[in-house]
């Protein structure tokens, strides 16, 4: 199979998995998935509005949001931009992945992760909170491309290094970050290895820096108000998932 059907081929599924992750993460981040967790993974798609279950039809991504019209077939109510603009964005990174790294095994868990830790990001977007149970399926997806680093050492040197990183700059200052900050970029850092973790912690702090001065510009807050710093370390991963290694050959010519 070619190469550009390879892609579309991604992207198509990518959107599917973002259809899933992304109602995942509003399940997670109103509550629901605390409140009953088996009920709430598998229960059917309901409009927000009026709580109809939509028709698996109207499921299908991008294409379901455009047989509507973009409102409820029960109630009318409009059904907001942000479905089909995370489904395309989750096929968007896909793409990227297949494109960048070609088709296989350790591609897909790439981008699994990837899409995981976007998820992860919606909820702390929306909710400033980073729940465990997402960790620790990020450290059991985790597992397969440690074992294929044929380096284990290297993956826990990888979480010790973020580990480290953020405990200092919590006890130098206090509420910095959040523990799901911590946990959260500790399990990037054993997936990442040590090398890996500074391409990440790099653009994590980069990133966050720099929307920090916007954000603050724009709203007129302080500096120290806090937000959320998931999104940075999900950038960061997916930096260092498709560019970590062409980043690090720069510094190596660089410094040698």
């Amino acid at each position: 199979m070619g190469i550009i059907p390879n892609l579309a081929l991604s992207f198509i599924a990518g959107t599917f998995c973002g259809s899933f992750f992304y109602t995942l993460a509003l399940r997670f981040a109103d509550g629901r998935m605390k409140e009953n967790p088996i009920q709430a993974l598998f229960s059917r798609s309901q409009c927000p509005s009026c709580n109809n279950s939509i028709s698996p039809i109207f499921l299908v991504p991008i294409l379901g949001f455009i047989i509507q019209r973009g409102k409820c077939r029960s109630c009318g109510a409009r059904i907001s931009l942000l479905y089909p603009a995370m489904e395309i964005s989750y096929g968007l990174l896909a793409l990227l992945f297949t494109w960048k790294l070609g088709i296989s095994l350790l591609t897909v868990n790439y981008y699994l992760l990837s899409a995981l830790a976007l998820c992860i990001t919606i909820i702390d977007i929306k909710s400033m909170t980073i729940p465990n149970s997402l960790i620790i399926a990020f450290v059991i997806l985790s597992v397969y491309p440690i074992v294929m680093n044929y380096n284990m050492l290297d993956n826990i040197y990888g979480l010790l290094a973020l580990f480290a990183f953020f405990i200092v700059i919590l006890l130098i200052f206090p509420g910095a970050f959040g523990g799901g900050d911590l946990k959260l970029g500790s399990a990037i850092g054993l997936l990442a290895g040590l090398e890996m973790s500074i391409v990440v912690l790099e653009v994590s702090l980069v990133s966050g820096a720099i929307t920090g001065v916007i954000f603050a510009l724009k709203t007129g807050k302080s500096l120290k108000t806090k937000i959320p710093f998931a999104p940075f370390l999900t950038l960061g991963l997916v930096v260092a998932l498709l560019y970590g290694r062409d980043i690090l050959l720069v510094y190596y010519r660089i410094l040698y």
